[in-house]
């Protein structure tokens, strides 16, 4: 079981939020938590709350209705999903000239949000998907993938690595190297730790959980992509423009083209006026993940 907790302190640190119930009211605030701690099969993760940008209920909906099972958004794309046990959210909510103290239950939640905006990376990423549902971004320069044969102990940095993928009917796995080297042998662990540029500083994935591990480019790419699903062009009622799906099938790129395209018109206008404050929102960092092509995969 996966439980989603708020750690409480007595820090000054104030973060707007923005809380979305399921009555049609919507709470702007402020909230005195550093830290979001995510505990699960990855562990005890502790998210601090500047790098989050939303959290919202797995399957639609509000909490209560999700089993309290949520996905943490960081800004830049990445997402934990877990369990939040917690039965109430702290807020400060200025009215009348005075801060009002409020408790939000999560059975009315359908959304809470941090001010500002994506954090898009640049260039070329990595990406960890589990089995658990989580997907999020990895720091190659700083993951090592350590590999114990008889001629020793390897610890090559993944930006070093061509492909590092396990061997199938083995437990042996084949890391290829850019110098030309390739090796073969066994992890020295059971899990491999990643270092993360956003949200905890390393995630230990356990290997028998780890379902990719995906090198895309998200340069020129995601900025071409949202310059197409600019909000603004998909609210107006004008045709669809061409988009370039891949990786999912033909069949899958053409109901993502038309589809999705038609849901986009339809949600742009009353999203545009609920974003015009900066909130974060997930929506066009999803679709454009769920289009990306995958370079080499584990």
């Amino acid at each position: 079981m996966i439980l989603l907790t708020l750690l409480t302190g007595c820090s000054e640190l104030e973060t707007p939020v923005r809380a979305t119930l399921d009555d049609g009211q919507v709470l702007m605030g402020m909230v005195s938590t550093p830290t979001l701690l995510l505990n699960g099969g990855l562990g005890a993760i502790p998210i601090p709350i500047d790098d989050i940008g939303e959290v919202t209920p797995v399957e639609g909906g509000d909490l209560a209705g999700s089993g309290n099972h949520v996905t943490v958004w960081l800004r830049n794309g990445s997402e934990l999903r877990g369990e939040w046990a917690r039965p109430e959210i702290q807020m400060g909510i200025e009215a009348g000239g005075i801060i009002v103290p409020v408790d939000v239950t999560t059975d009315e939640l359908l959304r809470l949000q941090m001010l500002d905006g994506q954090v898009w990376p640049e260039g070329v990423v990595y990406r960890v998907r589990t089995s658990h549902g989580d997907d999020f971004l990895i720091d190659p320069e700083l993951t090592q993938i350590e590999l114990q044969n008889d001629m020793g102990l390897f610890a090559p940095f993944l930006s070093e690595c061509i492909s590092v993928a396990p061997i199938e009917g083995s437990d042996d796995w084949r890391i290829e190297l850019a110098t030309g080297t390739v090796l073969v042998g066994p992890l020295a662990d059971d899990a491999i730790t990643f270092a993360l540029p956003m949200g905890p500083a390393t995630v230990d994935v356990p290997l028998d959980v780890l379902v990719g591990l995906d090198r895309q480019d998200w340069g020129t790419a995601s900025r071409d992509w949202l310059s197409t699903m600019d909000y603004e062009r998909a609210a107006a009622p004008v045709a669809a423009e061409p988009m370039v799906g891949y990786g999912a099938g033909a069949a899958e790129n053409a109901a993502w083209e038309t589809g999705m395209i038609e849901d986009e018109i339809q949600r742009a206008a009353p999203r545009a006026r609920l974003d015009s404050g900066g909130w974060f929102t997930n929506d066009a960092m999803r679709d454009f993940k769920a289009t990306q092509k995958v370079e080499s995969n584990y």
